[in-house]
């Protein structure tokens, strides 16, 4: 599949309770290649302090959904001089309007919440004509000389921001792309340089250790040679440059590196092998196009992926994260891009789901907002636009959704029903009820329940839905964000309003620990526009090897499923009790669609040994245990309601996993391989 460079069209896990293979289920635990628990070669063991590098989702601030790379005028917009006359909007500079943003973010206690990686995105640097990369005397401008009709850049050196930002006890998060340009900035001014990282990547590394910096975010433009070959080059190159600061006497974290090679890739062999080989390099990555951009007077919460285009909405993002969650783990963090909490749009009931279904991800939790407008003396000013500001801060700053996010297991979440897709294939975003389960560490789960209507809706959300089926059981419900407790023996009821959301925490009482993960079976999407299908018991039958198809999810009973510790995957369609998904013993013709093949239905549980029992692992294929096939959409069409299921040979990885070989599957902690 081509690739796809990010911003475009602005500017030109999981051990399932299924057996992992090679391992009896719920053995497992994930890899954390934080540098520590397991290797990852960014990570500099002279470093100082030696801790590991993201053992939970990082949490912050980068300015590029709500402003790119648009100069900016002076918030407050005064016509009387301001101290060092920021009142005139070409005295503003980029640098401090970074500043102004990290220390808004400070006085409103978010940077103590622990969003505290502030990065400054594309347009901030330069490279002249020696090679040196510096900071951009002008926002946006490609010259190495002052241009006193435009807003002022950086200062050349970075170490003063970077002192700023630690002052605040905030960190410094750059970004840089691996080829020769950034996705935004224009060519250069001869004789000076391109201002991408590719060729430089020693010498950038040097400088960005130097100034202090965190984190580097790392883009995919411009590239001249293979991504994962630069990705490994720079990844090596920040251990070597914090190697050297700290043998030379100056202690040194290591630096935190966000990859954006995944989301260069629209799903397919070509994004699963990068969603491997990035694990060892750094420890978070984009898995898909951008968020919504602020500036075009539109709502971000449901904006579908334009044609040929590289930007969709605040719960697509959530939608295209989710099936991905088997990459999750601690050190390893899939990135959904950018909370649009603040003033990019969103109405307070859709920011407060952007973030109970980001934090149910796991997801690095990074504001992009103008957070200059959360200063406590801004609101104060500005009472038409205070309520809602002060909830954007409330909703940044609940503690217990954040613990949620935080949570040491490191699980991503999964869809225990909803989904579905619009007449025209794309994700159903505007009607429905999504339920969304994340495991945690104390053995509790995390639940959203998302109204995706326009209307309130009442939902009684059913715990054995859920998996906890304990005999005589009883439950504590959290309500997150009412920040209440109450009891249940089966059921919770809700009212939810119009694009809002329960988020609950919902722990079993002693002795009744156990959790059988239950809910839909997905299969990878093969177009990000494309709302993924669920694993689907064809027409409800319930016949000795009735098949299964894939089939826009509806969340019927047919697609429902449990995993079980002995490798069974149980339908729990209404009226059944007993029936597993099972692999015919051989070539048939298919009752679906009258071609020839080993086609996959439902039988009496037990009634097939050997053709009933499933391993899971991290690359998302469900296998027939001691075997090299695969659950096989029929033709390799993934988003095509109504496609057979087949037992076929496995892609191999990590190049050659198949799309239609690829499932999203609820589980009970992330995978180990």
């Amino acid at each position: 599949m081509a690739i796809r460079t990010l911003r475009r069209p602005l500017l030109a896990a999981l051990t399932v309770a299924l057996i992992p293979a090679g391992c009896l289920l719920g053995t497992g635990t994930a890899t954390a290649n934080d540098g520590v628990s397991q290797p990852a070669a960014n990570f500099s063991s002279a470093a100082t302090p030696n801790t590991p590098i993201a053992p939970v989702p990082p949490m912050g601030f980068n300015n590029w959904a709500r402003a790119t790379c648009t100069p900016q005028a002076p918030l407050w917009g005064s016509p009387q001089p301001e101290a060092g006359g920021r009142s005139n909007p070409l005295n503003y500079s980029f640098q401090q309007y970074m500043e102004d943003n990290a220390k808004g973010l400070s006085d409103a206690g978010l940077i103590g919440a622990g969003y505290k990686t502030v990065t400054v995105d594309d347009c901030w640097m330069y490279r002249n004509s020696s090679g040196y990369l510096h900071g951009a005397l002008n926002w946006g401008g490609a010259t190495d000389v002052r241009d006193t009709t435009r807003q002022p850049g950086f200062d050349y050196e970075l170490s003063g921001y970077g002192a700023y930002l630690h002052g605040l006890g905030a960190k410094f998060g750059i970004y840089e792309t691996s080829g020769t340009h950034t996705c935004s900035t224009a060519a250069p001014t001869a004789p000076n340089l391109p201002n991408g990282s590719e060729y430089y990547e020693q010498n950038d590394a040097n400088s960005f250790v130097s100034w202090g910096v965190d984190e580097l975010k790392y883009d995919n433009c411009g590239q001249q040679e293979p991504m994962q070959t630069l990705d490994a080059r720079m990844s090596g190159d920040l251990n070597t440059a914090v190697t050297n600061a700290n043998n030379a006497g100056t202690p040194t974290p290591n630096v935190m590196f966000n990859i954006s090679a995944p989301a260069a890739y629209g799903n397919g062999s070509e994004k699963f092998a990068s969603l491997n080989s990035v694990r060892g390099l750094g420890q978070l990555w984009r898995v898909g196009p951008d968020i919504w951009n602020y500036g075009d007077g539109k709502d971000p919460w449901n904006q579908a992926l334009p044609s040929g285009g590289y930007n969709f909405g605040a719960y697509q993002s959530f939608d295209n994260t989710l099936e991905l969650s088997r990459y999750q783990g601690p050190g390893n963090w899939n990135d959904a891009d950018m909370l649009l909490i603040g003033d990019n749009g969103m109405t307070t009931a859709e920011e407060r789901s952007q973030m109970a279904l980001f934090s149910s991800l796991a997801a690095p939790l990074v504001i992009s907002t103008d957070a200059r407008k959360f200063e406590p003396a801004y609101i104060a000013a500005h009472p038409s636009e205070a309520a809602h500001l002060k909830a954007s801060v409330a909703i940044l700053g609940n503690p217990e959704v954040i613990a949620v996010d935080q949570d040491p297991l490191g699980a991503g979440g999964y869809r225990v029903s909803g989904g579905g897709a619009n007449a025209d294939g794309s994700p159903a975003a505007t009607s429905g009820i999504d339920v969304v389960v994340k495991p945690l560490a104390d053995g509790s789960r995390a639940v959203v329940v998302l109204n995706k209507g326009a209307t309130s809706a009442n939902y009684t959300l059913s715990l054995s839905s859920l998996g906890l089926v304990g005999a005589g059981c009883g439950y504590d419900v959290r309500d997150l964000w009412a920040h209440s407790s109450s009891s249940s023996t089966g059921s919770v009821p809700l009212t939810i309003g119009s694009h809002d959301n329960a988020m609950l925490k919902v722990t079993p009482h002693n002795g009744c620990g156990t959790v059988t993960p239950r809910g839909q079976i997905t299969a990878s999407r093969d177009d990000w526009g494309k709302a993924s299908l669920c694993l689907d018991n064809y027409r409800s039958g319930t016949g000795t090897d009735n098949p299964v198809d894939v089939y826009n999810c509806t969340g019927g009973s047919n697609q429902q499923w449990q995993l079980g510790t002995d490798g069974s995957v149980q339908l729990r369609q209404n009226g059944t009790s007993n029936l597993c998904l099972t692999a015919q013993s051989g070539t048939t013709t298919g009752a679906i669609n009258g071609k020839s093949g080993q086609w996959v239905g439902v039988a009496p549980c037990g009634s097939a040994p050997g053709r009933q029992t499933w391993t899971y692992n991290r690359d998302g294929n469900l296998k027939l245990a001691g075997t090299s096939q695969c659950l096989d959409v029929y033709s390799g069409t993934t988003t095509a309601p109504g496609t057979p299921v087949d037992l076929y040979d496995c892609g191999a990885a990590p190049s050659a996993i198949q799309t239609n070989q690829t499932w999203a599957a609820p589980f009970s902690t992330p995978p180990a391989s």
